[in-house]
């Protein structure tokens, strides 16, 4: 009898640490969240909000007009994506996108264009493209065509771009022929290069699930690390050519548990990637989570990575004269573009430019200008920001909690770009960047 409740005692023993140490593993992982819910981010909220009552529309000193956009998102054409056009184009217009420019991942050597969704649905452009493999390209031919994807890499960036195509070289943290002459640009940020340097990402996860309502957006700012090297590499390109920085969002909403009614009447059960996870016939968990199927079929949806927030997150703002594939290609390889983060501000407005003696424009950010007429180099915001100009990569002037910031060259040469910080919870997060003006 002894022995039997020594046994006992020792079993509640172990089963009372087994729950305290669930307990505290508990609290471990949601202290965080739980945090940033009652107290971080309702006061980034309330400070977003009060930041927003400051816009002030700034004058137009750019001719063209801005355009705002995704590139490097992936559909359905993608092997980890099941996206389809009702799902895109709602989560497009309600982020206020004008375009997007597809990377689809490649299917086969032979590869054929236009294809999967193509052209303009209620006045968003979307254009196809390619990702390919291996060399982390982002190919849009923008006609009909085929591509060859066993001939020489360098070769066929050539011919793409000789056909008035447009190539640029994606995941910029990864090598690439850096020296090749013909690629028109790179990726200066990328949702997926930001995650995947999270140093635990398990608590991004976390973060990510307890925050998935009314401040997910905050939640998908706990991924963002400015990309120095990454920004150091481009600008160490950009003293040899002009080499164009784009914002990527690698769209592909595929990081959920998601459940769908086949036309056999079985459920299928889809999670990360997008791959399946089972097929089975409805049971009392089908009958519990499924409800009616939304506009793409999913009966049950529970999601981390949104078309919408993915397109809120990050874009690409192209100055051009009209709303097509081809006259937005032309204008953003000119450099005439910058990037921006939308969730924490709408950026339209944004100019960075060049005023020659008269306080005349006569260059916008992508252009080359002689150091004798960029006599002053101006930026406007719609919103008080700290102003951060570059030349050839290093700081040399900033201007804090302004709408307006000027600049005298006094006729020195260089690649000037500007980097604009919104001011949040005491922080100047990065906001806007913008291409170069070329100096010469």
């Amino acid at each position: 009898m002894k022995a039997t409740s020594k046994t006992v005692r020792t079993v509640y023993f172990i089963l009372k640490a087994l729950a305290v140490l669930f307990v505290a593993l508990l609290v471990f992982v949601l202290a965080r969240p739980l945090w940033n819910r009652y107290v971080v981010y309702p006061q980034l909220e309330a400070e977003r909000t009060a930041l927003w009552r400051k816009y002030k529309k700034p004058a137009k000193q750019i001719p063209l007009k801005d355009y705002k956009g995704v590139l490097h998102s992936h559909t359905y054409r993608s092997h980890d994506s099941r996206g389809v056009l009702p799902e895109i184009l709602p989560a497009a217009q309600q982020a206020k996108l004008n375009f997007i420019f597809l990377a689809d991942h490649r299917i086969s050597d032979q590869d054929t264009f236009p294809r999967g969704i193509h052209g303009t649905f209620e006045g968003i452009v979307i254009e196809s493209g390619t990702e390919s493999p291996g060399a982390s390209m982002m190919v849009n031919p923008l006609k009909s065509t085929i591509l060859d994807w066993t001939q020489d890499r360098n070769q066929l960036i050539r011919n793409v771009v000789k056909e008035g195509g447009m190539a640029f070289y994606l995941h910029s943290e990864d090598d690439h022929d850096w020296g090749n002459p013909d690629y028109q640009g790179m990726e200066i940020y990328n949702i997926h290069t930001d995650l995947i340097d999270e140093k635990n990402p398990l608590a991004f996860l976390f973060n990510g699930m307890v925050n998935s309502g009314a401040y997910r957006h905050w939640s998908y700012r706990e991924l963002f690390n400015e990309q120095t090297k990454i920004l150091a590499l481009w600008d160490s390109l950009n003293s040899h050519r002009r080499i164009v920085g784009m914002a990527a969002v690698d769209a592909h909403n595929n990081q959920s548990i998601r459940a769908r009614y086949l036309p056999d009447g079985q459920v299928e059960w889809v999670g990360s990637n997008s791959k399946t996870i089972a097929v089975n016939k409805p049971g009392w968990k089908e009958k519990l989570l499924l409800g009616k199927p939304d506009v793409a079929g999913w009966a049950f949806k529970m999601e981390l990575d949104t078309y919408f927030h993915s397109f809120n997150f990050d874009n690409t703002h192209i100055f051009s004269d009209t709303l097509s594939s081809r006259a937005l290609k032309n204008q953003l390889v000119n450099g005439h573009a910058y990037i921006s983060f939308e969730s924490l501000a709408e950026a339209d407005g944004f100019q960075f430019f060049s005023t020659d003696a008269t306080g005349s424009f006569n260059a916008m950010m992508g252009d080359s200008v002689p150091r004798e007429k960029a006599v002053r180099l101006q930026a406007v915001s719609p919103f008080p920001v700290r102003f951060e100009l570059f030349k050839d990569g290093k700081l040399i002037d900033s201007k804090d909690n302004t709408y307006t910031y000027s600049y005298a060259t006094k006729g020195r040469k260089g690649n000037y770009r500007v980097v604009a910080r919104l001011l949040l919870r005491k922080e100047w997060l990065p906001w806007v960047y913008t291409n170069p003006i070329y100096v010469y």
